[in-house]
């Protein structure tokens, strides 16, 4: 009921914008024609990564007259914007926009550009339909951004968004730090037709994607050696269910051999994606690529009806269509001990929020208890395959409404800085992190526990089972607590760690988990990386068909896997499939799809590949 109210709100809020584009629409005569179209090109020479760019301008330069800069690109008098950050309710940061890092960065960019930040929350889970409410009513951020490109290309045509183009042809040349880190992505919205740019890429350093973890303990108190094939891993599940008398004891009933959440397209991604054929082309691949959640990809049936047999074996976790990330119940059902395996973020587990591995081993009082990554899901061809995004991962967008668009330039190239960033993402010396000979960063517990030891050594447990906890440390003060990797949440420009340096990139990744050895990290970084395949950036015009179909498509699709998985017998699964599926393609899909394929054959022509049949690279 809360999504199909959010999808009411959402179709209501086009709707309106429809109505008024429709009654205001500009005249085609005004729109430019292939031979007017202006693509952005970035400054001649942008630093590397690991380095800030400082721009000199000349005192004599109109552009600073006319926008009231001084050489230096700061305002002569304050300027307000109104960016945004993602909020997720921590308990020690109950509101980000008042807190110690959204203080930090507004200091900071007042002090080099007179800039004053009035923050936006957006909530984390429900960000996109939270923005177009806003887009909608006239009050989006000035800088807001999203995963994905559906939505700001829907409010786009609706003159809601603003081109980019023209300004980055203006002012590239005082955006070092920005093209620095983000290079080509600056134009990985761009409309190769029209030349119109309504959305800035940011950068994704590839660490990995989705990986499927299993309880090593688990394997070794059964002598079963780690999976690495779909029968091997479905075996071992039959195993932790059959034997949950010897590995829960007392609450053997509430064995989960394999979590899934309500977002079953990527808590069973590695299963699903490995049904997709090897030979996938490049066409295929970008046709049937609508859906975040690979959908349309040629072989979910196959992965589903995987899922539909474990769950009538009671291999699943039964209730998991009721639960999505933001739901506590989802990360407990780990941390107390009861989860077999489970398929999440390539570090999830390993993280310190929520600490997975370090509160489960403190909630069963077992310290051996830990989760390993295992790659049991060959394909047709018997390769294993990460089907991983390209360099990018948020889309930035200035709505129609920004009435400060250089300042809001100027905050993302100050966003882009490697100090600021830096700082962002490991906080202070000596408090967050400390540094190592070799430059690395080294994270920091953001608490210790004192726990009551009985005369064994072993955690006193109260009457829920529970460790007795004496004392807890916080390392981190609240006001300086990052409740996300990395300040996720607020350092929109990057996701990852660049340093400018590879190796200690690398370095760095696999010292940012407190508690959990760096070889283990780097096992699970080189899980996904060493068989990555990122598919060649496709640009093509705009799919009309795609507009404003995103969020109601998702929600069909997330109600599909829902209902094929638990409310269909094995018997009746392919039967199901076809006829909810072809439910999905009327609802949209197949004009989707029409729409791609045709959009390819008018940049490409009918061929398969844009250029040669090596259409993805991989990491190495």
């Amino acid at each position: 009921m809360k999504k199909f109210l959010k999808l009411l709100m959402v179709i209501a809020v086009l709707a309106a914008l429809l109505a008024v584009v429709a009654a205001c629409g500009s005249d085609d005569e005004d729109a430019a024609t292939p031979d007017e179209v202006a693509t952005p090109a970035p400054p001649p020479e942008t630093p590397p990564p690991g380095e800030d760019g400082d721009v000199e301008v000349d005192a004599g330069d109109e552009r600073l007259t006319r926008n009231n800069l001084d050489e230096n690109l700061r305002f002569n008098d304050p300027v307000t914007i109104r960016p945004m950050l993602w909020d997720r309710s921590s308990d020690r940061v109950p509101e980000f926009a008042e807190g110690y890092w959204a203080q930090w960065v507004s200091s900071n960019i007042l002090e080099d550009h007179n800039i004053v930040l009035d923050w936006v929350q957006v909530p984390r889970w429900d960000q996109e339909p939270f923005l177009s409410t806003l887009l909608g009513a006239g009050d989006a951020p000035d800088v807001s951004f999203t995963f994905g490109f559906g939505m700001v290309e829907t409010f786009a045509q609706m003159d809601g968004i603003m081109d980019l183009a023209p300004l980055l042809r203006e002012y590239n040349d005082w955006l070092p730090n920005m093209y620095g880190l983000v290079g080509s992505n600056v134009y990985w919205n761009l409309n190769p037709d029209t030349g119109e740019l309504f959305a800035i890429a940011n950068r994704m350093v590839a660490d990995g994607r989705v990986n499927t973890f299993v309880r090593e303990d688990w394997l070794n108190t059964l002598n079963i050696a780690p999976p690495t094939n779909l029968q091997e891993f479905e075996d071992m599940l039959i195993a932790f269910r059959d034997n949950a008398d010897t590995l829960l004891g007392a609450d053997a009933n509430r064995m989960i051999p394999f979590r899934l959440t309500d977002d079953v397209g990527w808590t069973a991604d590695p299963l699903i994606s490995s049904f997709i054929p090897d030979n996938i082309t490049e066409r295929d691949f970008f046709v049937h690529g609508f859906d975040d959640r690979r959908f349309m990809m040629p072989g979910m049936q196959d992965g589903l009806r995987v899922l539909n047999r474990w769950f009538h074996e009671d291999l699943l976790w039964n209730d998991f269509p009721l639960y999505s990330a933001g739901d506590d119940i989802i990360d407990d059902q780990i941390i107390l001990g009861f989860v077999g395996a489970f398929s999440h973020n390539w570090d999830y587990p390993f993280r310190q929020d929520p600490g997975v591995i370090v509160r489960m081993q403190e909630e069963t009082g077992n310290p051996d208890a830990n989760f390993i990554v295992v790659n049991p899901f060959p394909n047709d061809a018997g390769n294993i395959v990460h089907y991983m995004p390209g360099s990018t991962d948020r889309t930035i967008f200035f709505p129609a409404t920004n009435n400060e668009p250089v300042a809001s330039l100027l905050y993302l190239d100050w966003m882009s800085r490697l100090s600021t960033r830096s700082m962002l993402a490991f906080g202070y010396e000596g408090v967050h992190h400390v540094r190592h000979a070799n430059g690395a960063f080294e994270l920091l517990p953001a608490e210790v526990h004192t726990f009551e030891l009985d005369a064994d050594g072993e955690p006193v447990l109260d009457e829920d089972g529970d460790p007795i906890i004496l004392e807890t440390h916080f390392n981190w003060p609240d006001h300086q607590h990052i409740p996300s990797l990395r300040n996720f949440d607020i350092s929109l420009m990057i996701n990852g760690v660049e340093l400018g340096d590879p190796a200690l990139n690398a370095a760095t990744v696999a010292l940012g988990y407190p508690g959990i050895d760096s070889a283990r990290i780097a096992d699970a970084r080189n899980a996904g990386l060493d068989h990555a395949r990122i598919a060649r950036r496709v640009q093509l015009r705009p799919i009309a068909a795609q507009e404003g179909m995103s969020d109601p498509l998702s929600n069909e699709r997330d109600r599909i896997f829902a209902v094929l998985i638990t409310a269909t017998t094995p018997e009746n699964f392919d039967s199901a499939w076809t006829t909810m599926f072809q439910g999905y393609l009327n609802m949209g899909g197949q004009a989707i799809l029409n729409e791609r394929e045709q959009a390819w054959i008018e940049q490409f022509g009918d061929v398969d590949f844009q250029n040669g049949p090596d259409w993805f690279e991989t990491t190495h």
